[in-house]
């Protein structure tokens, strides 16, 4: 074998180690790239909400959930069971605030919310003694 024909099996190889060469760059880049846009599981605020003196339900509640790492509040209503749910929460510190017309608002602060996790709360509204 000449130098000739062993310069021409060396170039057969050049597309080869280029591709590896790619790759070995590539990969670590793009994975560390993935990283910067992981986002921990989302928390769940839920429960019930309930008349303060005959312990029904609450129909039609404003619950509203806001952190102050966030500037969007969450808001959801109550069911005709008096529940609420408010599922898909950045971990953060909350406070939630119940309103409907016919009751005294409420809040309930500092609810520590972590990722992945559910927190329930049940809630007793007093009567709005305001209206006549």
């Amino acid at each position: 074998m000449n130098h000739i024909e062993a310069a021409s099996e060396l170039m057969d190889f050049v597309p080869y180690l280029l591709c590896m060469g790619v790759l070995i760059v590539t990969v670590p880049v793009l994975a560390r790239a993935e990283g910067h846009e992981y986002a921990p599981p989302p928390g769940v605020l839920l429960g019930i909400v309930v008349d303060g003196d005959s312990r029904e339900p609450l129909v039609r509640v404003k619950v509203s959930a806001s952190a102050s790492e966030h500037t969007e509040a969450h808001v959801t209503w109550t069911d005709p069971a008096g529940r609420y749910r408010l599922p898909l929460l950045p971990a953060g510190t909350y406070t939630l605030r119940f309103e409907h017309p016919d009751y005294a608002p409420s809040s309930r602060t500092d609810i520590l919310l972590r990722a992945n996790r559910a927190i329930r709360s049940r809630v007793a509204l007093r009567p709005n003694t305001s209206r006549a």
